[in-house]
């Protein structure tokens, strides 16, 4: 319970950096932080991949790392969706995104959420291939998501 309270209020925290960000950066440069942010996050997704699909060799500490990495950086991406950012040249998102904000929210949560559970399952004792392979999944899938509704390609 306590923990669904903190990711409200965190939700709330980013609403409202996301509006004074906007007043610091100018549009152009919000996505192009937007854009480094993501290139960050698919290189440690990439590597969870990996494992996951036994192309590299499965290492429980460096997949509760790149969970953690992810995590850390994925803080900052609320800053970045601003309203100014619309229509800039060199974005990747689609207009039409910002008029479903409730679905890209909803699919943000499930981002989170699969990777609370990532982090939270990487960070047990005895985690191995077998239970990290789901939860990378998961994550990944709910990263699909987002970019096959809301991605220009």
């Amino acid at each position: 319970m306590l923990k669904k309270i903190a990711l409200v209020a965190m939700g709330g925290l980013f609403a409202t950096t996301a509006m004074a960000q906007s007043d610091l950066f100018k549009a152009d440069d919000l996505v192009k932080y937007r854009q480094s942010i993501y290139q960050v996050m698919s290189a440690q997704a990439t590597v969870l991949g990996a494992m996951a699909k036994g192309d590299t060799e499965f290492d429980a500490e460096a997949v509760h790392e790149r969970a953690l990495n992810l995590g850390n950086v994925s803080k900052l991406l609320g800053e970045t969706y601003v309203p100014a950012t619309k229509g800039v040249k060199d974005s990747n998102l689609l207009d039409s995104a910002w008029d479903d904000l409730d679905g890209m929210g909803e699919k943000g949560k499930a981002f989170g959420g699969a990777l609370q559970e990532l982090i939270a399952v990487s960070g047990e004792e005895g985690f191995d291939k077998k239970a990290a392979a789901p939860a990378i999944v998961k994550v990944l899938k709910s990263c699909k998501a987002c970019h096959d509704d809301y991605r220009a390609d």
